[in-house]
């Protein structure tokens, strides 16, 4: 039997304006007992919800012909009657979505079932509350406001299940009495016996979620534990994005509700690992990454530091296997600063006091205080790419290109072990094999980089000789460019009797690659990085030769420039060509515009 639903509407005729709406009548098949969209069709209407399909799959409840028959049959036999009658005009195929079991790949048919419910308001508003008073923060901040609009508009909560793995319900039915309902705590027995009645246990076991909302509470022995009373509220939840709705919710709804209190004080949300093209993996597709193999050829550290890299809280992104290729290039990085630093240290293992002696010590040391305040307070705030970044950056540039290159004409034997020993606590949490191996090397340690606790002091510097350097950066810097440049290999940089220059000529040299740095009267390329009075003892034909091919450069430049202009200026142009690339064009001759400033700046320098 399937009951229809009569809708009646007005249509206006189609011949004449003044002909008076015909009442039209359509019939609509609705099955508010096997279908959900049907099932509210029902409710709305006070249909009558009939099954005529029975938990074995077979039709119940229908003309006798059909009785008995698996869906598929009885809609075969239905077709095949009409059309043996002469009622049958056509049948079409539909493609439409429908549920399949994704063990057996059978049709799902939805069923009318008794089920136990559990009433959503009172808890979704104890939650709401809960998280409007930010007593849980989220990491991203925007997971909370989903949650909250998700819990603004949830339905009762079906928790039984009819599946045959489980935690039993422990409610009991009285086999003579259906409606005598009892709870009992024996869920390991079908049937007890109470007050010399008998009560068989329902069949049915909680829904997953229901039974993982539990989770934070009762695996710590609520409510007299002591795990209980010392960890409870915990202090972070960490999961994917596509359970918030289902675990998470429901852990702060329980834990509200059964323990008094929130179950942890902060969500971090992590985004999922894709495959390369961004598609999920499947094992299906084939796409899947296997870490084994990229472990076996980059290591884990490598592996672990190139899925950090480039991530940002609940946003999925593709395995990049060029990033895992950099973090090996990176614990490479560190495993030669570590060689080294020990070469340069020899045999002078007992350590001295740690005192720096040069500009370069100084900014060293504020270079490692600010860089473990950065790591410090990403991690604090679960971004995780950023702190990785802060240390890759501060390894790769300041210490392996500046300080250890520094450190080869001033060396600070003492301050290098200090420095080596910082970093290696720093590298820790993102490479902890490399760091552990090379902390078991060196011989003024003893034990696991793990019981370590020299991080959190990290030694003073003075900030006038840390900018110093940051001076000689400078000098050096543009000194490199130059030389580039102008292809000149190891000039003399002369000054007008700068102490500090005099001071630090070493140090400039080296990094530098000059020939000397010398103190005297003459005239060469003046350096504009730096307020001391400095130049380059460059040949004045090859700085000429130079700023000709930079005159010559200015002028194509020009010459696109007003090309670009001579386009915007064109009113037919801006008026009918799409607007994407006029703005590609305008966008063109300001970046244009900005390299014929930077190219009449550099010509200047270089005519002597």
């Amino acid at each position: 039997m399937i009951e229809s639903l009569i809708l009646n509407f007005s249509v206006t005729a189609s011949l004449g304006l003044n002909q008076p709406p015909m009442a039209t009548r359509c019939a609509v098949k609705v099955t508010p007992a096997h279908d959900p969209n049907d099932f509210e069709i029902g409710k709305r209407h006070d249909l009558p919800f009939v099954s005529v399909i029975s938990t074995e799959g077979k039709l119940v409840d229908v003309p006798e012909p059909y009785r008995g028959l698996t869906v598929e049959e009885g809609r075969d036999k239905v077709v095949k009657d009409l059309a043996g009658q002469g009622f049958l005009v056509k049948t079409e195929a539909h493609v439409h979505n429908v549920g399949h079991c994704y063990k057996c790949d059978t049709v799902i048919q939805p069923l009318l079932r008794e089920q136990w419910f559990i009433d959503m308001k009172p808890l979704a508003e104890a939650a709401i509350k809960t998280l409007k008073a930010d007593k849980i923060t989220f990491f991203p901040d925007s997971k909370k406001t989903q949650l909250i609009t998700y819990l603004e508009g949830l339905h009762d909560w079906n928790i039984s299940r009819q599946i045959a793995w489980g935690i039993p319900i422990p409610a009991f039915q009285n086999v003579e009495n259906p409606d005598d309902w009892i709870y009992d705590e024996q869920i390991d027995q079908e049937e007890i016996t109470v007050d010399g009645k008998t009560y068989r246990r329902d069949p049915d076991v909680f829904d997953t979620w229901f039974s993982s909302s539990s989770w934070p509470y009762a695996t710590l022995g609520y409510p007299d534990d002591a795990d209980f009373k010392r960890f409870y509220p915990t202090s972070l939840m960490e999961t994917g994005g596509e359970i918030l709705y289902p675990w998470v919710s429901r852990m702060v709804m329980l834990g509200l509700y059964v323990a008094g209190d929130i179950p942890f004080e902060e969500v971090y949300i992590h985004g999922y690992i894709m495959a390369e093209d961004g598609a999920k993996m499947s094992k299906s597709l084939g796409n899947v990454v296997d870490p084994i193999p990229v472990i076996e050829k980059y290591g884990s550290d490598a592996l672990r530091m190139g899925i950090i890299s480039g991530r940002v809280p609940a946003v999925n992104r593709g395995y990049d296997h060029r990033r895992v290729e950099e973090a090996r290039n990176f614990a490479n990085k560190l495993w030669n600063i570590a060689r080294y630093i020990e070469d340069a240290l020899g045999d002078e293992t007992a350590r001295t006091e740690v005192k720096p002696a040069s500009a370069a010590d100084h900014w060293i040391l504020d270079k490692i205080r600010t860089s473990q305040q950065g790591i410090e307070s990403a991690l604090d705030g679960y971004r995780f790419a950023e702190a990785y970044e802060t240390l890759y950056h501060f390894v790769w540039d300041d210490l392996a290109d500046w300080y250890v290159e520094a450190s080869k004409a001033e060396p600070n034997k003492p301050l290098l072990a200090h420095v080596l020993e910082q970093v290696l606590l720093l590298a820790h949490p993102f490479a902890p094999f490399v760091t552990e191996t090379i902390w078991q090397t060196l011989d003024w340690e003893k034990g696991s980089i793990l019981a370590s606790r020299k991080l959190s002091k990290p030694l003073a510097a003075d900030k006038k000789q840390a900018a110093e350097f940051g001076e000689i950066q400078a000098i050096v810097s543009e000194i490199r460019y130059i030389s580039r440049a102008l292809k000149v290999s190891k000039p003399t940089l002369y000054h007008d009797n700068v102490a500090f220059l005099e001071i630090n000529a070493p140090i400039i040299q080296r990094l530098a690659g000059l020939k000397a740095v010398s103190a005297g009267q003459g005239s060469g390329l003046n350096l504009t990085s730096t307020k001391y009075p400095c130049w380059l003892d460059i040949d004045p034909a090859t700085a000429r030769s130079y700023a000709k091919e930079l005159d010559a450069k200015l002028d194509r430049q020009e010459a696109l420039i007003k090309q670009l202009k001579g386009r915007l200026a064109n009113r037919s142009y801006v008026a009918n060509a799409p607007k994407a690339v006029v703005e590609q064009t305008r966008s063109q001759l300001a970046e244009a515009e900005e390299q014929r400033d930077s190219l009449q700046t550099e010509a200047k320098r270089f005519q002597l």
